[in-house]
């Protein structure tokens, strides 16, 4: 993965090599934490087919218990725990930074009965099988990217009536 520094902006196209690397994060994640995970997801626009997308891998994770992570094994394999987030104790979030704080990988942990979890893994596979509304996201994505490229936050929350819309259709 090539990641993205703090922060910052940086779209590329789709690489099926996405797949690949979440498919190696899984197994290593599945292998710390096998008995607490209920499901394990590839999300975020680097599980989208044919759209551009920040290179980080983003990973939601939905859990039997937060309280039962094994935080330490998940830093010994290099990623900084960033604790729970959005002043939530149902959801916690793990970042895995290479040479100048890269951002790699995104760990999102969620409780078994997070909203979130299902919104992501259902945005995924809604733009997955409506590639005329994924075009419009990517589109949306690089105008933001080009207005925003040292702001990630104002990215982000550039993304969020799209986003939402779509959670509406889901009913999610």
């Amino acid at each position: 993965m090539e990641g993205v520094e703090r922060y910052k902006v940086n779209l590329l196209p789709h690489k099926q090599e996405w797949e690949d690397e979440y498919s190696q994060a899984k197994s290593q994640i599945t292998a710390i934490w096998s008995n607490n995970i209920l499901d394990i997801q590839h999300v975020g626009s680097t599980a989208i087919h044919n759209i551009c997308a920040k290179p980080i891998l983003d990973i939601a994770v939905r859990l039997k218990s937060i309280q039962k992570m094994d935080v330490d094994a998940m830093k010994e394999m290099g990623y900084d725990y960033c604790g729970s987030q959005h002043g939530s104790e149902t959801y916690h979030l793990y970042v895995l930074r290479g040479q100048n704080q890269i951002s790699l990988r995104h760990i999102h942990c969620y409780n078994a009965q997070d909203k979130e979890f299902f919104q992501l893994v259902g945005f995924r596979d809604y733009l997955n099988s409506h590639p005329d509304t994924a075009t419009k996201y990517s589109e949306l994505k690089k105008v933001l990217a080009l207005q925003y490229p040292e702001d990630r936050n104002a990215y982000t929350k550039g993304k969020e009536n799209f986003i939402r819309n779509i959670y509406t259709l889901l009913d999610l």
